[in-house]
């Protein structure tokens, strides 16, 4: 007994059949009462949410807890993959939120265990109560006012009792934590303007999850924006707070002009708020530019690539896989400059060059693609430099290319005056030429896996190769030839993952 209650190990013994206890109770609860397993599954996310928040008061060590996430974070791949644990599982639509869970506490432990656990805390206390509270009011009106974002509808009501409950949590369990943990005392009404805050976003996020992902993205998500509020200095806590406001007035007038779809609005205010809340006006100053210059060159010749139109698979206005797979590893960065950079002062040109470079590669790509369909000349394959049709993917044109290569040293030119102007850094002009050789790199990246792992289909009507899933009135058209699941978006991504990775590692070999 004394090795249980006096060990770590001994008590993760304890903790982990406290959880599958738990997940007994509600399982006995299905099958006795013939409770629906919705209920069933908010039981568990509530009862399981509060008690991994006592870890930190349990265990000395975080490594017994991180152990115990990796070992239900599998458990519960397998329960999904075999069709166990219908407590949890058995829903009316596939979810990985049970695999989600137990990986955004790893990440929330990993990271903020010795720096706050008040914050851990918080946002898991969010995400165990929001998520379920918003499920129960949504689905318990007879009426609800329903939107759809992504694939999933969600209800007005529900989204408007995750911002409440999300609200209540975050004052509540950050006045109380913070004590708890010997840290600086806050005012009510400080811990009532950041938790306003920290509600918005987590009710953003909550709108656009997909199959789960709000177990991630909302503790995630709401664990960045308390940090930057509690832990930051006066000056990012009024810029986080005036770019959550302005990103939502940039991200209506995109949606209102038809350059942003629903989902890319709200893409692009998450995007916008972490990027420009955290960086900064030198951070922000280049994705402005991106945003501005591409979408005019997509309004401009309209009509002129219309006839596009039904080889590509997304035209015109943005979604949020569009907005992501573009900003996603620029966001990165910008967390990544933003966490480190107390313990590597030195460290910005370096987050900054894989910043600049991955705008640089989606600029590079996008560009490429809009000026390239002004070619009068069909473009040739960047495998065999054949010629191939208009539109093919991996399809290269001397304008094109040109097109590309000004589009990234146009952002290398933007990011390295905005740094020297709103940060006081000098940046080389050696290094806004690697950055746009990176980005360059990025966008024939992107080229190289459209002509080889990109899925392409032909359709059955008119014989058209195309990105397209769809066409001619057939939903379900034939693979030609790539990967089902290797879609533009994925190679957009890996565009920018590979024009800023190159960019980082230029700087580390040659600066």
């Amino acid at each position: 007994m004394d090795f249980l209650l006096h060990s770590d190990w001994g008590l993760f013994i304890v903790f982990t059949s406290a959880i599958l206890l738990i997940l007994a109770l509600a399982s006995t609860l299905l099958a006795l009462l013939r409770i629906h397993p919705h209920h069933t599954r908010r039981l568990v996310h509530i009862l399981v949410g509060c008690l991994v928040c006592a870890s930190p008061f349990i265990f000395t060590s975080r490594v017994p807890v991180l152990t115990l996430t990796l070992l239900f974070t599998v458990a519960n791949i397998l329960a999904i993959r075999f069709n166990l644990i219908k407590s949890i599982h058995e829903t009316d639509r596939i979810s990985y939120g049970t695999v989600y869970f137990p990986v955004s506490f790893f990440i929330l432990v990993f990271w903020f265990w010795d720096k706050d656990p008040a914050i851990l805390l918080s946002a898991m206390l969010i995400m165990a109560f929001a998520d379920p509270v918003a499920s129960w009011v949504g689905e318990s009106r007879k009426k609800p006012l329903l939107f759809k974002i992504l694939s999933e509808k969600k209800s007005l009501q529900g989204s408007s009792a995750m911002f409440i409950t999300a609200f209540v949590v975050a004052v509540l369990a950050m006045k109380f934590f913070r004590g708890l943990f010997d840290q600086p005392d806050i005012s009510w009404a400080t811990a009532l303007l950041f938790g306003f805050f920290t509600a918005i976003y987590s009710a953003g996020a909550e709108t656009i999850s997909h199959r789960g992902t709000d177990n991630l993205m909302v503790p995630i998500g709401a664990a960045v924006i308390l940090d930057a509020f509690y832990n930051g200095t006066g000056e990012l806590q009024l810029q986080l707070m005036l770019w959550m406001s302005i990103t939502v007035l940039i991200a209506y007038l995109a949606y209102k002009t038809r350059t942003l779809s629903l989902s890319g609005a709200m893409g692009a205010w998450l995007l916008g708020t972490v990027v420009f809340g955290l960086g900064g006006p030198e951070w922000m100053t280049p994705v402005v530019v991106f945003f501005i210059f591409s979408s005019i060159l997509t309004k401009i010749g309209k009509k002129h690539k219309k006839k596009l139109e039904t080889i590509f698979e997304k035209t015109g206005k943005r979604d949020i896989y569009q907005v992501f797979a573009n900003g996603g590893v620029a966001m990165i960065a910008t967390m990544c400059w933003h966490f480190f950079e107390p313990v590597w002062p030195d460290g910005e040109i370096f987050w900054y060059m894989i910043f600049l470079s991955a705008i640089a590669a989606a600029t590079a790509d996008t560009w490429g693609t809009e000026i390239g369909a002004f070619s009068r000349k069909d473009p040739r394959s960047i495998l065999g430099f054949k010629k191939v049709p208009m539109g093919s993917s991996g399809g290269l044109s001397l304008i094109g290319t040109l097109g590309a290569a000004l589009g990234a040293f146009i952002i290398a030119l933007t990011g390295k005056f905005a740094l020297q102007i709103f940060a006081g850094l000098h940046m080389p002009l050696y290094l806004a030429g690697l950055i746009t050789a990176a980005g360059l790199c990025g966008a024939l990246m992107d080229s190289l896996l459209g002509a080889t792992l990109q899925a392409q289909y032909r359709c059955p009507v008119c014989r058209k190769i195309t990105e397209k899933t769809s066409h001619c009135g057939q939903e379900i058209i034939p693979l030609e030839r790539g990967y089902r699941m290797i879609n533009n978006d994925v190679v957009n991504f890996c565009n920018t993952v590979a024009g800023g990775l190159l960019g980082g590692l230029l700087y580390l070999i040659l600066y």
